[in-house]
């Protein structure tokens, strides 16, 4: 009777289940304590997803999904399997992110199938594209895939493809460039008696790949075949490999990246730790869409919002376990992190009803009550645009015990959901132990300590600069020592801060941007404190800082929360500078010279003010512009 209960009140906070089909529902097990792996984005690459053009948006489409590796064709263009992309164009594009590109040897060919020139000039080709990779001095190439899917474009009058091309190609590649890793073979499909051959040749020829890839098409024979794999790796005395599928989709390429569809792929790719999978990319007019996660015009659809879930996660990806591991209905897959105090997971399939999903061994940070929000993001087709993830709810539960049941109801196939959970009433304390003190400087980076949603909220789970900090604000080495980086529009951070007495101040920045769309204004104790401030052009190099005057504002004695808000994607912000205000300091400088007329306005940090920046209500200085003698000081 307890159990029911539960249930029943459960299902009536969220009101996503009916105790009319309660009896009905599928059960999504997730334990929180049981990790899997750190969270890698495995799943999170693509077939020819990028090119040396598109996507256009490198840091915010691409970046932004923490995306794995990417299978780029050798060479691009005329007389070459494919017209665009080549992997180091490709490469050269992804410096700076965490995406590998991993080398397709096969598309230095033209025609499909591939027409075979004979080993001569197979390995002059090889030749000059490892000699290539090895001069380029990028160090964001994952490995050689040395062909593709062999049983439909290895034709048999080359000879046989184990003795005429794999190995070979193998001591070849392991002569020029002998650390680097060697991927195969690539079948079209999982077929147990091939791949028998395949290993079984390998094994007594000494030429194991370093990864064993194949293509997957639909999620639920996955699993088997990795069984079947493992079997044939004991059979053979063989240690396990690890996994790269380095093409997968529905088994009709039309749900490629499709929000629904991918769920089970990711979640069993996760479980099995898979080292890489790409998403396929046909039947589609141009490649460079992350596997069909971006529409024709290179616009977000829904599968760009559930890979931006994915790449969201950070920490270690938990254990879920679905109904039927071997089907492609509803599964999941989730992570925990610690340090930035939030669970989350993602869920979906090939079905739709209703589901509850069975967290178990909550970490002990969620505490006695937590914020759930379930999220969902809708698909109807590879070039229809989705602006943005839905709401369905916001609830704070109280726990009973570490166990928690939440009702999602999947509403299409093609839609993918999340459940985001976080503890309330997080202490919120100052970064060095001790609030900052005004009049004084408040360094960017020493946001105070609580975590994603209580003292900060960055658009992504990932510090992207790298520096000082393991949580999720971005920050970069710059200014006087660290800045707050790589910022987004609606991110913010919160300071404690003491003011010593009650005064009017002035508050100053230390900056840097390139353009003049970037900006933030400033709140206390959640009241507005300054208006929307657009910073003014620094440089085009991201190096550079200046001091720009932000506001003047009355500040009352005592500890108060400062808020940081972001408007305008793109400042760095180094540090915050508040100072008293002293009109008494300001003094006649030269005497004034009659003869002229001109008069030039400024704040009263000294910088000079346009027309369009002076209003009633704020102090400035009054400078008199003398052609020979100088300036006198009048206050306003």
């Amino acid at each position: 009777m307890k159990n029911i209960i539960r249930i029943f009140i459960i299902c009536t906070l969220f009101a996503s289940v009916t105790i009319e089909n309660v009896f009905s529902v599928e059960t999504l097990k997730v334990d929180l304590s049981d990790s899997i792996r750190p969270a890698t984005h495995c799943a999170s690459g693509a077939l020819y997803g990028i090119t040396a053009d598109l996507p256009r948006d490198i840091t915010g489409l691409v970046a932004s999904l923490k995306g794995n590796v990417y299978v780029q064709p050798a060479i691009s263009g005329n007389g070459h399997q494919q017209p665009i992309g080549d992997a180091f164009d490709v490469a050269k594009r992804l410096q700076g992110t965490t995406g590998k590109v991993q080398i397709r040897l096969a598309d230095i060919l033209p025609g499909w199938p591939y027409r075979w020139p004979g080993w001569d000039s197979w390995k002059n080709s090889v030749t000059q594209i490892i000699q290539k990779k090895l001069n380029s001095g990028y160090s964001n190439f994952d490995g050689y895939e040395i062909w593709n899917e062999p049983y439909g474009t290895w034709q048999s009058s080359n000879g046989d493809f184990h003795s005429s091309l794999w190995k070979p190609t193998y001591e070849l590649i392991r002569r020029i460039d002998p650390n680097a890793k060697i991927i195969g073979p690539s079948f079209a499909y999982y077929n147990s008696s091939r791949m028998e051959t395949f290993l079984k040749y390998c094994k007594e020829n000494n030429c194991e790949p370093d990864v064993i890839c194949w293509h997957q098409w639909g999620s639920g024979g996955f699993i088997g075949a990795v069984e079947n794999l493992r079997s044939l790796e004991k059979k053979y005395g063989m240690k396990e490999h690890p996994l790269s599928i380095n093409e997968y989709s529905s088994e009709t390429h039309t749900y490629e990246g499709c929000p629904g569809v991918s769920v089970p792929f990711i979640a069993k790719f996760e479980r099995n730790k898979v080292e890489s999978a790409m998403i396929s990319w046909w039947f589609t007019i141009l490649p460079g869409r992350l596997g069909s996660l971006l529409t024709a015009n290179n616009e977000k659809g829904g599968g760009w919002w559930l890979y931006k879930w994915y790449g969201d996660m950070t920490g270690y990806m938990a254990r879920v376990t679905p109904p039927n591991d071997k089907s492609d209905k509803v599964d999941g897959f989730a992570a925990v992190d610690k340090k930035n105090n939030y669970a989350s997971v993602v869920l979906g399939g090939n079905s739709v009803g209703d589901v509850n999903v069975v967290f178990s061994k909550l970490p002990a940070f969620m505490g006695g009550k937590i914020h759930v929000k379930i999220e969902r993001v809708t698909w109807k087709d590879k070039d229809t645009p989705v602006a943005s993830t839905d709401l369905i709810s916001e609830t704070d539960v109280v726990l009973n015990g570490n166990t928690l049941t939440i009702p999602v109801k999947i509403e299409s196939q093609f839609y993918a959901y999340r459940i985001y959970m976080t503890p309330l009433n997080v202490p919120q304390t100052p970064y060095r132990g001790e609030p900052f003190l005004v009049p004084g400087i408040v360094e960017a980076e020493d946001y105070d300590v609580a975590g994603q949603g209580f003292s900060y909220m960055d658009n992504e789970s990932e510090n992207r600069g790298g520096e000082y900090r393991k949580d999720g604000v971005d920050i970069v080495q710059g200014g006087t020592g660290y800045a707050i980086g790589y910022t987004e529009k609606g991110e913010w951070l919160e300071y404690t801060i003491q003011v010593s007495a009650t005064d009017e101040y002035t508050i100053t920045a230390n900056v840097s941007n390139s353009s003049e769309l970037e900006g933030f204004r400033l709140f206390l104790d959640g009241k507005e404190l300054t208006d929307e401030y657009q910073i003014p052009q620094v440089s085009d190099a991201w190096r550079e800082y200046e001091e720009v005057s932000i506001a003047t504002a009355q500040l009352e004695e005592g500890v108060h929360e400062l808020k940081i808000e972001i408007v305008g994607s793109y400042v760095n912000i180094d540090w915050l500078r508040f100072e008293k205000v002293n009109l008494t300091d300001l003094k006649l400088v030269y005497e004034e010279d009659e003869n002229d007329k001109e008069y030039r306005y400024y704040d009263l940090n000294g910088k000079m003010l346009k027309s369009d920046e002076i209003y009633e209500g704020k102090h400035y200085v009054v400078i008199k512009q003398s052609k020979t003698k100088g300036t006198i000081v009048k206050i306003k």
